[in-house]
């Protein structure tokens, strides 16, 4: 009898497959329970739904802080640098849970079985080595996230209460820093205790959401990386493969040429559909968070030259800045990654003993080549791919959203 399992078997997802279920967000859990597997259902729109609000109220509370005299720039700033990220992350989470990703994570799994059950220890250990990549750039997000976390919860610490006018009063009120920034159906201030627990638990939240979608991100990135490599490898390998073929099937070795490239044509299509399918998914999520991830980057930034200078603030603001800037070079070095490796196919080909191969062979990895000459993206939006140069693009952008507001600062 089998014994039944909470999770598939999945070590290329395993850690972000573990992080996510924590909220509800890993959609394959307890197929083999019913009954659990509807109260889960239950908790993933419980966590969505508390998670949401906390992000309507952040926005209300950014439309707020523009109706105060003096309008406060740190705490626009602080508003931005979560709200905008908190409010992609929720596109993604839903993503997540949407059909074709659940399609997508069904091919994960299933191609790391095939992998694991075809006993090819080269073609293992490449999985294997991005399979740990995957977990080591999963690992030091983790790290960043929860001292970034931390430093929300006892940051207000560090600063000074912030004048506001009050028009119905006709006084200056001095109002008392929280974690975050969000609106509340009560005075924060009176209630200063309540909200500033209602703010941990938010930050965790949030937080958790934040870490846990870019987790899955990750590991759907570099799966296909990990999947072209070995493609490349077969490739270049082709003679190897052509001789193990022969002796499986028992066929001639023409046949078995024809076959092993057969395989290799139909695993080529295969990445392009994951690809193909990832973009339908995600490439407005993306494009959300390219857009709102320069803005988030210089908010975070210029709250380091608008805060009261001191350690404490120096180092919430770095840290801050390395771990957003952390989540954009996984994102953005492994996409650039898919595009260097799909273009290193023709190459992978070309390096092989194709010469010997018989002439059918031959012209079908002609074909292959110019099939395989335009590398594969992943999108941003229609308007943009992921690669090193988007993410240099981000960072520029960032000094000139932080160079227009301070100059608009010093004017005043």
């Amino acid at each position: 009898m089998a014994r039944k399992s909470i999770f598939p078997k999945c070590e290329h997802m395993k850690l972000s497959m573990y992080a996510n279920a924590v909220f509800g967000i890993w959609p394959f859990i307890f197929e083999d329970y019913p009954t659990l597997k509807k109260i889960y259902d239950v908790y993933c729109k419980i966590t969505l739904t508390y998670y949401f609000l906390f992000i309507v109220s952040g926005w209300i509370k950014f439309f707020q802080l523009f109706q105060e005299v003096p309008i406060p720039a740190t705490e626009i700033m602080g508003n931005i640098s979560i709200t905008f990220i908190y409010s992609v992350t929720i596109w993604r989470a839903r993503a997540i849970r949407g059909p074709r990703m659940m399609n997508i994570i069904k091919n994960v799994i299933d191609w790391e079985k095939k992998i694991m059950e075809s006993e090819d220890q080269p073609l293992i250990d490449i999985f294997n080595n991005y399979a740990w990549q995957n977990r080591i750039i999963s690992q030091v997000f983790i790290i960043t996230v929860i001292i970034v976390t931390n430093l929300f919860f006892v940051h207000p610490l560090g600063l000074d209460p912030r004048p506001r006018y009050d028009p119905v009063t006709n006084e200056t009120v001095y109002i008392k820093p929280l974690p975050l920034s969000s609106w509340f159906p009560f005075d924060d201030q009176k209630h200063y205790l309540r909200a500033y627990m209602f703010h941990i638990l938010d930050a965790y939240v949030g937080a958790s959401f934040v870490n846990n979608t870019d987790l899955f991100s990750f590991g759907i990135i570099t799966f296909p990386l990990g999947q072209t490599v070995i493609l490349n490898y077969i490739l270049s390998h082709f003679e190897d493969y052509v001789v193990k073929i022969q002796e499986q099937l028992g066929v001639e070795r023409d046949e078995a040429s024809f076959i092993t490239l057969r395989e290799c044509i139909l695993k080529h299509k295969d990445i392009i559909s994951y690809i193909k399918a990832f973009n339908k998914e995600m490439n407005i999520v993306i494009l959300l968070d390219f857009l709102q991830s320069s803005l988030q980057l210089a908010a975070i930034a210029l709250q380091l030259i608008f805060f009261e200078v001191n350690l404490f603030n120096f180092v919430f603001s770095i840290m801050f800045v390395i771990c957003m800037l952390t989540r954009l070079l996984g994102y953005y070095w492994y996409a650039n990654e898919i595009i260097i490796e799909t273009s290193n196919i023709p190459l992978a080909i070309w390096s092989s003993k194709w010469y010997e191969e018989p002439k059918k062979t031959q012209d079908m990895m002609m074909i292959m080549m110019l099939k395989c000459s335009r590398p594969l993206t992943l999108n941003i939006g229609p308007f943009n791919t992921m690669s090193i140069n988007t993410l240099i693009g981000i960072i520029k952008a960032t000094y000139s959203y932080m160079m227009v507001v301070y100059k608009g600062q010093q004017s005043k």
